[in-house]
């Protein structure tokens, strides 16, 4: 990414920056053009670098008064956001930043603000607190930022940042942004900001089209197995699960630490210490999952959050949207997946109209489905390190143990030596619950991708051919369709496993299916199609 100041330039390059994205195109120009500016966007847009690029351009780094106050509605989101504008302005060697919030002893706070620095990033009640002591003056200040305005709001802010905002200069630039613009965002921009420009990129979709939403149907006491076999077959990197309550936080948390799960927990109750010290565990990865609640985790920015689970349906639709936000940031791809009780369900028709998005039900996999991905991704895994990575450090003990013992036997005792130890209770077989919806509800998105077998009308397949072979299950359709010649939609329930797949089609198709892939060879394998047996 070109850029005019080069010390910013090297920093955004090393951060992996290309492009700019939607609200940072169209907000940075008129920031740097003095505008008043409120940003609507939805989360992970990358509304940090929006305010934060024209600030340092601005910034005079000969004047030790503090020129830029960005007010943030949490301690995690006021700790990240100084940790991003400390990157950007990694190689700006003059740029002094403190952070300041409660919850942490307040002279560590004092000696840092001595240290005259040009930006402050806090929230509003310890801001106050600096004010009163005389630490903080805001006279000079050029810039103020106000950050995840609605959810400062939310929590009962107005007059902290209405007494911040009355002890700043006349002739100060102020940057509001915020996800949803309720009324009395406006009262504060009407009272407060000049001939703001408004800049929204929100369109008729609210969430993120990177996302791929599913929800499951099912019962509360088997939320924990179902979280636990969705893990298992999407295996993501990072994993954010929400909960509405600091008790149900708790609970899940000590539930998925008996399965043998790497996995933490934030909420209100917790130490801020603590707190940070979690998040930065699961921001560097060695924490793997996070259990938290919608206040705690808000505005939080870890780039690579692959799935997020909504454990229980949020109380408020826009909740969701907030919570979904946390993956598939700036580009990337992720997972949503809600699991709703029976007593949940009409929270999940409010999502529905809130939203407006395609979010598609989905089975929760029986056993035998993970237990059938688990073996292919350790399978390959095995494969890869035996052909890519050297095992001479193993080599003696290997030796010495196939000595005496069948190598069958040792495969066998090390696979289980590497499977998870789980100390819960655990539940076997189909855990999702059958909740008929009602006429005009999201039944229509009701398009289960679970294994079926034949019915009075249709007849299941199994052929000897998978992923093993590169195929996927697009690829597999496209060649279902070019050799049986169906159609597209006549082809059902496709399923593709490491060395086998599984699709279904309407009974009158079955002699069809047979002649065109009977004594058929597929990349030199010679395909054997069978009828799947009945499970």
């Amino acid at each position: 990414m070109k850029y005019e100041n080069k010390n910013i330039e090297k920093s955004l390059s090393e951060m992996g920056f290309e492009e700019f994205t939607e609200i940072q195109s169209k907000c940075i120009p008129l920031i740097n053009e003095g505008k008043d500016v409120i940003g609507h966007s939805q989360t992970g847009t990358g509304k940090t670098a929006a305010f934060t690029l024209p600030i340092l351009e601005k910034l005079n780094y000969e004047n030790n008064k503090i020129q830029a106050i960005i007010l943030c509605p949490t301690r995690e989101l006021a700790v990240q956001v100084k940790r991003e504008i400390d990157k950007i302005g990694k190689y700006i060697h003059r740029l002094k930043t403190v952070c300041v919030y409660g919850g942490e002893p307040i002279y560590r706070q004092i000696q840092s603000l001595k240290k005259k620095p040009q930006i402050i990033i806090g929230t509003p009640g310890r801001t106050i607190d600096h004010i009163n002591r005389k630490l903080i003056k805001l006279h000079d200040v050029s810039f103020v930022v106000l950050d995840e305005a609605d959810e400062m709001l939310k929590m009962g802010f107005k007059e902290d940042i209405e007494i911040i905002l009355g002890a700043t200069n006349d002739t100060h630039q102020t940057t509001m942004f915020s996800a949803t613009m309720p009324k009395a965002i406006l009262n504060i921009t009407n009272k407060y900001m000049n001939d703001p420009i408004h800049i929204s990129v929100v369109g008729s979709d609210e969430t993120n089209k990177d996302i791929t939403q599913y929800y499951y149907n099912v019962k509360e006491q088997n939320k924990v197995e179902a979280v636990s076999r969705l893990l298992h077959v999407y295996n993501p990197d990072l994993t954010l699960i929400f909960c509405n309550t600091k008790r149900k936080v708790d609970d899940v948390t000590r539930e998925l630490t008996k399965k043998g799960y790497n996995v933490d927990k934030i909420h209100g109750d917790l130490q801020q210490t603590s707190r940070l010290h979690v998040l930065n565990k699961f921001h560097s990865g060695i924490l793997e999952i996070l259990v938290a609640t919608d206040v705690a985790a808000r505005g939080l920015d870890i780039k690579n959050v692959g799935v997020v689970i909504n454990f229980d349906v949020p109380e408020k639709a826009e909740y969701y949207v907030h919570r979904i936000g946390r993956t598939g940031r700036i580009g990337n791809k992720g997972y949503s997946f809600t699991l709703v009780s029976r007593k949940e369900t009409s929270r999940l028709d409010s999502i529905f109209r809130f939203t407006k998005s395609n979010i598609k039900k989905r089975n929760i996999p029986t056993p035998e489905k993970v237990m059938t991905v688990r073996q292919d991704k350790e399978l390959e895994e095995i494969l890869e390190i035996v052909e890519r990575q050297s095992t001479n450090r193993q080599f003696e003990l290997a030796t010495k143990l196939l000595e005496n013992t069948d190598p069958l036997q040792i495969v066998c005792a090390l696979l289980n030596k590497l499977e998870k130890k789980d100390t819960s209770g655990k539940v076997f077989g189909d855990i999702n619950e059958d909740i008929s919806r009602g006429k005009g509800s999201s039944k229509r998105n009701d398009r289960s991708g679970s294994r079926r077998g034949n019915t009075k009308d249709s007849v299941r397949f199994h052929i000897n051919i998978g992923t093993g072979m590169g195929l996927t299950p697009k690829k597999f359709s496209e060649f279902l369709c070019q050799k049986t010649k169906l159609r597209n939609q006549q082809i059902k329930d496709i399923t593709v496993r490491h060395s086998f797949s599984f699709f279904t089609v309407n009974k009158k198709f079955e002699k069809v299916v047979f002649k065109s892939l009977t004594n058929f060879t597929f990349q030199g394998k010679k395909t054997s199609i069978q009828l799947a047996r009945e499970k």
